[in-house]
C-alpha cells in the first residue's frame, strides 16, 4: 500500500513550491532542512528583493516570511501577495512577539503567525495545516471539474 504524502496535492505532478524569506542564513538553511521532503520544493530567499523576483518568476503555494529583513519590512511583501490576483497563503515567522505585532500581522492578511524561537515540529504541523486549508479552498465542491462535465455530456 503506497503512502500518500501529506504535502502533495492529489493529482499534482509537481512538488509544492514553498518560499522561505529569512535573512538569517543559518535559520534559513535550518528551515529548508526541516521542511525538506520529496514533495516540497523549498526556495530560500534572504531578502525582499530576491523574494519578489522569485514570486514574479514562478508560482508558490506557501510563503514563510520574516518581517524584519535587511532591505525592508516583510509586511510590505505580505500586502503585495495578498492584494495580487491569486493570493498565496503566508505564515509570518518573526521575532516580533508582542500582542500588537501578532494582531497587526494577522490584520495585514497573514494566514498564521509564529514567533521566534519556535518548535520545528509545530512549524511543520502548521505548514501542513496551511497547505491542507489551501487545498480545501481550491478544491471546493462548487467548482465543477471539466472531466465531470464531459462525463455528464456523454450520458445525455
Amino acid at each position: 500500500m503506497a503512502l500518500i504524502s501529506p504535502w502533495l496535492k492529489p493529482g499534482a505532478l509537481r512538488a509544492v513550491p514553498v518560499i522561505i524569506v529569512e535573512d538569517d542564513h543559518n535559520l534559513n538553511q535550518g528551515l529548508c532542512l526541516a521542511l525538506k521532503d520529496q514533495d516540497l520544493q523549498i526556495v530560500p530567499c534572504f531578502d525582499l528583493k530576491s523574494a519578489r523576483e522569485q514570486l514574479a518568476d514562478s508560482a508558490a503555494d506557501l510563503v514563510l516570511l520574516d518581517i524584519n529583513l535587511p532591505d525592508g519590512n516583510g509586511l510590505e511583501l505580505l500586502h503585495k501577495i495578498k492584494t495580487g490576483s491569486e493570493p498565496i497563503p503566508v505564515i509570518l515567522l518573526t521575532a516580533n512577539d508582542t500582542e500588537m505585532d501578532v494582531v497587526m500581522g494577522l490584520e495585514h492578511g497573514a494566514d498564521d503567525y509564529i514567533t521566534k524561537p519556535f518548535s520545528l515540529t509545530i512549524l511543520r504541523a502548521r505548514v501542513k495545516a496551511q497547505l491542507r486549508r489551501d487545498l480545501a479552498r481550491v478544491s471546493k465542491p462548487s467548482v465543477i471539474d471539466e472531466k465531470y462535465l464531459a462525463c455528464l455530456r456523454e450520458q445525455v
